[in-house]
C-alpha cells in the first residue's frame, strides 16, 4: 500500500530546507515562488521578534525570519506586507475569549444541507474532519498539505481503488447528552460519510465511491468504483465534518452540534451571536482559549468600528484597498497584517460561448488584447494587484508567470491594433456585446467603468450594465449567461479537479462559460484518474495552455486581499492561496485549537 498518512511539516527549499513529499503532504506548487520570497538564507537564523516584523515594514535586519516551529517570514519584495510572518518567541498563554465579527447569520446546523457560511462555520468549530488540511502560521502559503485528524494515518492501494484509514483510539465525543462522552469509533465516521454520499448537497464528492464501511473500531475502509487522484482533499475541507448518528436519529442535527472538536457550542442566536466554551477532553491538545465567540455584524462600518475599539480581535473584510489598510495602520500601528498570495484571478470577462459571434477564437483573442490589464490594476486596485490566469499557476508552473514573459500565452498582452486586425479578419468589426454584471464590491463597478472604454476603443459596441443579484446569479450559476459579463467567477474547490475538470469539462455544471472543447474534455477526464503526480501535471499544463490559447475565458486582474488581526491574536493565520480552502469565513475550526491571546 502507498503511505499517505502522517504529513510532514516542511518549509520548502526556498526557505533553505530540502522539500519532503511523503506522508499526508499533497503539494500545490510548494517550491513555485522562489523569486517572491524575501526571507533571506538559512531559515534557522531569525532576527529580533519585534511587532514591526508582523507588518513587514521594519528594516530587513530587524525582521524575525522565523523557523519551522513558529512559521517563516514570506514576502514579495515588491509588496508592502508579507504573505506570512512567524509567531513571536513567547510561550502561549491560556485563558480569554477570542471574538470574531462575522457577516453570515445562523442557519441550520446540518452540514449536509448547504455550503453556506451560516451552516458550515459553526459545525467546523465543534466537529472534526476525518483528515485535515494544514493551516496556521507554520503553513507554506503556496501549498496544500493533508494532515491527520480523526484518522491518524491512511493508505491507498497501488491500484487506487481502496483507502484504509486508521482511527485514533483515544477520541471521545463531547460530554453532552445524548453522546455523554462515549468513545469515537470508525463506525461513526462511516455513518457520516455514507450520509454525505447519499443525502444533501455534497454528494458529488462521492460519485466515484462504491462502499464506505467500518472494518473494526479503529479501521475505516473506502472502496472506489474507479481510481481518482483527488478523493482525499475534500475530506479535509470544511464541507465534510464528522457528525454523530445520535443527532440524526433524534432529529436534532439541524439545531444542535455535539462533536469531538476543540469547542463546545453554548448559544447560537440568529442575528446576534454564537458562543462556545473550550472542550476539556479534546484529543489533539489542551485548548488554550477559555471561549470563542462569533458576533453577527453584516454591516461593514460596524465590523470596522468593533475592530478599532478592541471589541473583537478579528473582523471579516474590514478593509479592501491599500489606502484603507494604510489608514487603519496609522490609527492602530500594532495590528498584524498579511496579504493572501494571488495565484489566480477570481473574475473573467465571461462570454456566452454557445453564441456564434464568440465561437471564432480570433474574436475572443481580440477581446482579450483590447484590455489593458496593467492600467486596470492601477486604477482599480491602486496599483497592488496581478494579472494571472483563472487557473492557479502553482499547479502547472515552477515560477509565477507574467504577461511580459509569455507565461500567460500570446493573447493577454495589451495590443489594441492587433485586436482591431483580428476583429476585422473575423468579420466582427461591429461586434455587439451586451454585458450584465453584479457588483460584489466597489472594485467590480470600477472594473466595468475602466474596461468598457477599452473594448469600445477597438470598435466593440458594449451595452448593458448592473443587474439585480438574484437575476444575475440565476443566469451565471445556472450556466444561462445571455451574452457577456465582467463578473464571471469560477467555482471554488479544494483540489485540482475543480479547475481541470469542474470548470472546463463540457458537461460539468461548474462549466458556467459553456466551453465545449473535445481536446480539453479528453484531458479533463484523463487527469482525474492519473495517479502519478508528474504525469498528471503534464496533462494540467496542456489544459492550461489550450484554455489560454483559445482564450475561452479572458481573465480580469485582481487586487490583493489583506488580512488584519489584533496585535494580541496568536496561533492563527489567514494567508494561504485559496486552492487549499483557507478562508476566515469558514475555517476557524481548524485553527481555533491553536489560538491564544497575548494579553
Amino acid at each position: 500500500m502507498d503511505q499517505l498518512g502522517m504529513g510532514d511539516v516542511l518549509a520548502g527549499s526556498r526557505f533553505g530546507r530540502r522539500a519532503a513529499l511523503r506522508g499526508g503532504t499533497l503539494a500545490l506548487g510548494g517550491l513555485a515562488a522562489a523569486a517572491l520570497i524575501g526571507c533571506g538564507g538559512d531559515d534557522d537564523n531569525g532576527g529580533d521578534s519585534g511587532g514591526a516584523a508582523a507588518t513587514g515594514t521594519s528594516a530587513a535586519s530587524t525582521i524575525d525570519k522565523g523557523d519551522a516551529q513558529r512559521g517563516f517570514y514570506v514576502k514579495d519584495d515588491a509588496l508592502p506586507y508579507p504573505y506570512n510572518f512567524p509567531e513571536p518567541k513567547k510561550d502561549p498563554k491560556p485563558g480569554g475569549t477570542l471574538r470574531v465579527a462575522a457577516t453570515w447569520d445562523v442557519g441550520p446546523m446540518d452540514p449536509t444541507l448547504s455550503a453556506a457560511g451560516g451552516t458550515v462555520t459553526v459545525p467546523n468549530v465543534v466537529y472534526n474532519r476525518l483528515i485535515g488540511i494544514k493551516r496556521g502560521p507554520t503553513t507554506d502559503p503556496f501549498k496544500t498539505e493533508l494532515q491527520p485528524e480523526l484518522a491518524q494515518s491512511w493508505e491507498r492501494s497501488p491500484d487506487g481503488l481502496t483507502y484504509t484509514f486508521k482511527i485514533r483510539p483515544d477520541i471521545k465525543w463531547q460530554n453532552l447528552p445524548p453522546l455523554n462522552g462515549r468513545g469515537f469509533v470508525a463506525a461513526d465516521a462511516a455513518f457520516a460519510l455514507n450520509r454525505y454520499m447519499t443525502e444533501g448537497v455534497h454528494r458529488a464528492y462521492y460519485v466515484n465511491v462504491d462502499t464506505i464501511q467500518a472494518v473494526d473500531a479503529t479501521t475505516l475502509k473506502v472502496q472506489m468504483k474507479r481510481p481518482v487522484a483527488d478523493f482525499l482533499n475534500p475530506l479535509g475541507s470544511d464541507k465534510q465534518t464528522i457528525f454523530p448518528k445520535e443527532l440524526v436519529d433524534n432529529g436534532d442535527i439541524q439545531k444542535k452540534v455535539i462533536g469531538t472538536g476543540p469547542m463546545i457550542l453554548q448559544e447560537a442566536t440568529a442575528g446576534q451571536k454564537v458562543t462556545f466554551t473550550k472542550n476539556p477532553d479534546y484529543f489533539q491538545r489542551k485548548v488554550l482559549l477559555d471561549g470563542f465567540e462569533f458576533r453577527i455584524m453584516p454591516d461593514l462600518a460596524a465590523r470596522l468600528a468593533a475592530f478599532r475599539t478592541g471589541q473583537v480581535e478579528y473582523a471579516y473584510s474590514p478593509v479592501a484597498a491599500p489606502s484603507e489598510v494604510d489608514n487603519l495602520k496609522k490609527s492602530m500601528p500594532d495590528i498584524q497584517i498579511n496579504m493572501i498570495p494571488l495565484t489566480y484571478v477570481t473574475f473573467t470577462l465571461a462570454l456566452n460561448l454557445t453564441d456564434p459571434k464568440y465561437q471564432d477564437e480570433r474574436v475572443r483573442r481580440a477581446i482579450s488584447m483590447a484590455l489593458n490589464r496593467q492600467q486596470l490594476v492601477q486604477l482599480v486596485a491602486e496599483g497592488l494587484g496581478k494579472a494571472v490566469n483563472i487557473i492557479p499557476w502553482t499547479y502547472v508552473l515552477d515560477k509565477e508567470p507574467t504577461i511580459e514573459s509569455g507565461g500567460l500565452g500570446k493573447w493577454m498582452k495589451y495590443a489594441p491594433d492587433e485586436s482591431k486586425a483580428l476583429l476585422s479578419a473575423a468579420g466582427a468589426d461591429k461586434l455587439q456585446m451586451k454585458q450584465s454584471y453584479y457588483a460584489y464590491s466597489g472594485a467590480n463597478d470600477k472594473t466595468v467603468e475602466v474596461a468598457v472604454p477599452m473594448l469600445q476603443a477597438v470598435g466593440i459596441n458594449v451595452s448593458g450594465g448592473k443587474v439585480d443579484y438574484t437575476e444575475f446569479n440565476s443566469q451565471w450559476v445556472g450556466s444561462k449567461l445571455a451574452d457577456a459579463t465582467m463578473s464571471g467567477w469560477g467555482t471554488s474547490g479544494f483540489d485540482a479537479d475543480n479547475w481541470f475538470y469542474g470548470q472546463v469539462f463540457s458537461k460539468s455544471p461548474g462549466n458556467r462559460w459553456r466551453m465545449s472543447d473535445s481536446q480539453i474534455d479528453t484531458w479533463a477526464e484523463q487527469q482525474q484518474t492519473t495517479l502519478d503526480p508528474a504525469a498528471r501535471r503534464e496533462i494540467w499544463k496542456k489544459i492550461w495552455d489550450r484554455d489560454l490559447d483559445m482564450m475561452y475565458r479572458p481573465p480580469l486582474p485582481n487586487g490583493f486581499t489583506y488580512e488584519v488581526m489584533a496585535a494580541s491574536l496568536r496561533g492563527v493565520r489567514w494567508g494561504q492561496s485559496s486552492p487549499n480552502g483557507n478562508s476566515s469565513y469558514y475555517n476557524w475550526g481548524s485553527q481555533v485549537e491553536n489560538a491564544w491571546l497575548d494579553k
